[in-house]
């Protein structure tokens, strides 16, 4: 099913500034924004006197439609876009500050943006089908992450490293997600400031405040900062937290957890602890990188975490979609609660006070934390290999996402996550640490012979041991991954 909405440009210049000195009269009480998400360089001070422009050309497009095609699941309304079009006076700060970015980029270019949505099970196919035509009917694609590689290989995405005008060395280009998820120095695939979505699939950890005074935890937000947040010292300080509440000597929904959780803590928490299924070597070509004494003993340490029932909630075992998940936070059923940032936003009604934690560390003596952004609920820019001009497609994707930086990053960010929907400014601190440390996995991306469901099924086995496991399945990863790299060597630079 399609939904398409098209926004020209029909307001004047006055209402422009008139919305932009509004927005920021407002916004942070006229504090300067903060780091910018995912730039752990930006600067702390004053837009005027920091922003950076881009340097690319003014041209006059004749009305040009900037069309994306988007990914949506029903049942995840809340994942729908919300980046890429917007209506004039809209009430949400997010809304506004995209209809105030396309604004700019309409006029200054005279175009057009249109939001085409597909099924992310049939996006792909839809995609193939524009590209083998040779229709040039889509600017860009929004994909899930998890169905990217499929794209890849047949051959529908561009390499972005050969759009003309296209600086990845610039602030609102994702670092992090360049340097992850090039394959042989091709590019196809990559997180910006154009959207939110990704931001919103980044993994962090919430926690009930009263149920922390009441278990008497330490500061977390202390812990955090001065290293110490672990997955010791989180078991540690909920193992006693658990209750069966009604009493009938067996923990389900009616009861009190130390952590409520799911499958994707496993997988989380493994790349939180400084660990990765892919990475590459110094020609840029991946390898298996799972088999090491480190990952072993890490992946072994989820197991015992996440199959101590009586203290751990996997809803997904227990059947509870994402929805009645979070409502068992939301009405005191569990100390800490791991999630996805969109879940942030999507709490702000709830009457529960909680505080906002990176993922932890394997050990202490990790030099950083690690957040990965979800493959499975987030998407990430593509630019379709039909394109016939790919400098205007260049130039627009330049421009779009260095006003994206100014405008929709700081309304996402400063006003909203940080501002509104964040319970305290401790939790806002642990925001920039989470952002400044955001993960990529290409092993995600690619997952040759189902590698991260080694992990990510930990909890579904009785007896666990990785590397007999891992054994079992390495010929067939290594064979899948060399096929796939070598694929990817032979698409068009």
């Amino acid at each position: 099913m399609n939904r398409t909405v098209i926004l020209r440009s029909i307001a004047s210049l006055l209402l422009a500034s008139f919305i932009f000195l509004t927005l920021s009269a407002c916004a942070d009480n006229g504090k300067p924004p903060n780091k910018a998400p995912g730039d752990s360089n930006a600067q702390t001070t004053a837009v005027d006197d920091t922003r950076v422009y881009p340097d690319v050309p003014v041209v006059d497009y004749d009305g040009y439609v900037f069309n994306a095609l988007y990914w949506y699941t029903s049942g995840w309304d809340w994942r729908r876009s919300k980046d890429i079009v917007a209506e004039e006076n809209s009430a949400d700060t997010i809304g506004e500050a995209v209809y105030r970015r396309n604004l700019a980029i309409s006029e200054k270019y005279d175009i057009s943006f249109q939001l085409t949505e597909e099924s992310f099970d049939k996006l792909g196919a839809v995609l193939r089908k524009s590209v083998s035509a040779g229709d040039d009917i889509y600017t860009v694609v929004c994909q899930l992450q998890s169905q990217i590689m499929g794209s890849v290989l047949n051959g529908s995405l561009h390499n972005i490293n050969n759009l003309p005008h296209i600086d990845l060395t610039k602030p609102w280009w994702d670092q992090n997600c360049v340097k992850t998820y090039s394959i042989g120095k091709k590019l196809f695939s990559i997180a910006s400031d154009i959207t939110i979505n990704d931001k919103d699939g980044t993994a962090a950890i919430a926690f009930n405040k009263q149920a922390a005074v009441d278990n008497h935890l330490p500061d977390l937000y202390e812990l955090v900062k001065s290293g110490g947040w672990t997955m010791d010292a989180m078991e540690n300080s909920y193992k006693d937290a658990a209750k069966d509440l009604n009493g009938d000597s067996k923990m389900n929904e009616q009861d009190f957890y130390g952590f409520l959780g799911g499958r994707d803590v496993a997988m989380t928490f493994y790349q939180g602890g400084d660990a990765l299924l892919v990475d590459k070597d110094a020609d840029d070509v991946p390898y298996i990188a799972f088999q090491s004494e480190h990952n072993f003993s890490l992946a072994q340490r989820i197991y015992e975490l996440v199959t101590k029932t009586d203290l751990f909630y996997d809803h997904h075992a227990m059947g509870t979609d994402d929805a009645q998940y979070q409502k068992l936070f939301e009405s005191n059923h569990g100390l800490y609660f791991w999630m996805r940032l969109d879940s942030v936003s999507d709490m702000r009604a709830s009457e529960t006070e909680f505080g906002i934690l990176p993922i932890p560390k394997f050990t202490e003596d990790q030099k950083s934390y690690h957040c990965i952004v979800s493959p499975h609920t987030c998407s990430l820019l593509s630019v379709p290999s039909s394109v016939k001009d790919p400098e205007r497609t260049g130039i627009l994707l330049e421009a779009l996402v260095a006003e994206s930086k100014y405008t929709l990053m700081h309304a996402y960010y400063d006003v909203a996550l940080k501002s509104k929907y964040s319970r305290d400014d401790e939790s806002a601190e642990m925001l920039d640490i989470i952002f400044a440390n955001r993960v990529f996995d290409l092993g995600e991306l690619i997952n040759p012979a189902n590698i991260r469901d080694l992990i990510l099924s930990a909890s579904e086995k009785k007896v666990f041991d990785i590397a007999s496991a891992y054994k079992k399945i390495e010929k067939q990863a290594e064979k899948e991954l060399n096929n796939i790299v070598t694929k990817a060597e032979k698409l068009p630079d």
